[in-house]
């Protein structure tokens, strides 16, 4: 990661973990529903091309662990695999040992409080695991009570939990120093809900493209505070900070970005309304003349995902240029609208010459005459050209003219011939 420049991660070469504890065996332990929204929700985020973008097989999820011993094996495992970013979440219960070692354990679902340290999770174990990593920046963020406490016993009166896990080239977010909250009604704990909230939503004073874990932390401390609600912490190591989970969708240029992708998405139903109506022009309908119709949409949208994969590096678009882009989809709708209404108005010509065909067919069986060999001549001759396809409209025409005149003529004599 280079110095002061946000970041998303490689994909390719980044692995999280996810670990959540919703339900537990001993009573001890209350049920922590939102629990499993926060695991569902944060590896959508993580693996959203507008988000992290990670594979999904680059995500585990681990809901309700039994013990800690699977757990650790994929934490290794991803500590293994990952050269770029690791990132290990875990929300639930968090227990302090309260003695003389003063340890904080992640509880899972079979934790014992009497036996914390073989039946959860250590704090120390997690972090060997993360001083084990060959990745680049490693991030580890704990939604559990006691996350950030001070342990004064066994560490200076500045030192703290998140100092105690913390590793070289590393980020660390902790929900509180106390109790963590999961109100009940909410979808999400309360640290991991605000979280969600501002990488989905962003934060519309930060100038960069992406949103840093600093700008991600400094939001979601700023929000808490303000409802009065307990304090996260962080702490890192040198340029971690610049790592980004997120490209900050409250930025002008995103928004903007998103604003074309969702009319892009608007021009695809009109150039799929084009086509279907040229191509059924075509079939029905005798030399249409129809010159040919090629959308527009899918050129548009590569110049789209250029723009968008230069904003996702971390680079502004120029305003121009995505002015431009702009300009070029509205172009295409209005030229698709055009295409279809010629498109359509050969098939509606025809439709009208079939009402009227009918129409004078019912006159001449009102009179009494429709079944007189010259006009059932001429209407079959206009019926068929009008329902057989390919339909030669201009002979369509000629023949619906020559059948209506001879039912008009026959009309007229046959009034004649009732006036003498």
């Amino acid at each position: 990661m280079s110095e002061h420049q946000p970041v998303l991660p490689d994909p390719a070469a980044s692995r999280a973990v996810l670990i959540g504890t919703s339900s537990y065996t001993d009573p001890a332990f209350p049920a922590l529903p939102g629990v499993e929204n926060n695991l569902d929700d944060l590896a959508r985020m993580l693996t959203s091309p507008h988000g992290a973008g990670l594979p999904p097989e680059n995500c585990v999820v681990l809901h309700d662990p039994p013990d800690q011993i699977g757990v650790g094996s994929q934490i290794t495992r991803a500590a293994a695999e990952a050269e770029d970013v690791l990132l290990v979440y875990y929300a639930g219960h968090g227990e302090m040992t309260w003695d003389k070692k003063n340890e904080l354990c992640l509880t899972m679902r079979d934790t014992m409080p009497d036996s914390l340290r073989t039946s959860a999770l250590r704090c120390e174990d997690l972090r060997h695991y993360l001083h084990r990593s060959r990745a680049r920046t490693r991030v580890l963020i704990l939604d559990c009570c006691y996350a950030a406490r001070e342990l004064p016993d066994t560490m200076s009166a500045s030192s703290s939990v998140i100092e105690h896990v913390g590793v070289k080239g590393a980020y660390v977010l902790a929900a509180a120093y106390g109790k963590a909250l999961a109100p009940a009604g909410m979808r999400n704990t309360l640290f991991t809900g605000e979280l969600l909230r501002v990488l989905d939503e962003g934060v519309p004073a930060e100038p960069t493209m992406l949103l840093t874990l600093d700008a991600l932390f400094r939001e979601v401390l700023a929000s808490l505070r303000g409802q009065g609600h307990p304090e996260p912490s962080c702490n890192h190591s040198n340029n971690a900070a610049w790592l980004a989970l997120a490209p900050n969708a409250a930025h002008k240029i995103h928004r903007a970005l998103q604003d074309v992708e969702a009319r892009l998405a608007e021009l695809d139903e009109v150039e799929a309304r084009t086509t279907a109506a040229c191509d059924l022009t075509i079939d029905r309908i005798k030399d249409s003349g129809l010159p040919p119709f090629v959308p527009a949409a899918p050129g548009l949208r590569q110049r789209l995902k250029a723009l968008q994969a230069m904003a996702m590096g971390g680079r502004r678009p120029e305003e121009a240029v995505l002015g431009a882009l702009d300009a070029d989809v509205t172009d295409a709708g209005a030229a698709a609208e055009r295409q279809r209404l010629r498109a359509e108005e050969p098939l509606a010509t025809r439709h009208e010459l079939r009402q009227r065909l009918d129409l004078y067919r019912l006159v001449a069986a009102k009179e009494g005459f429709a079944e007189e060999i010259d006009l059932r001549r001429k209407y079959d001759v206009a019926w068929n050209l009008l329902w057989v396809k390919p339909c030669d409209l201009p002979a369509a025409v000629h023949a619906v003219e020559a059948s209506v005149q001879a039912v008009v003529r026959r009309r007229e004599r046959k009034r004649t011939e009732n006036q003498r």
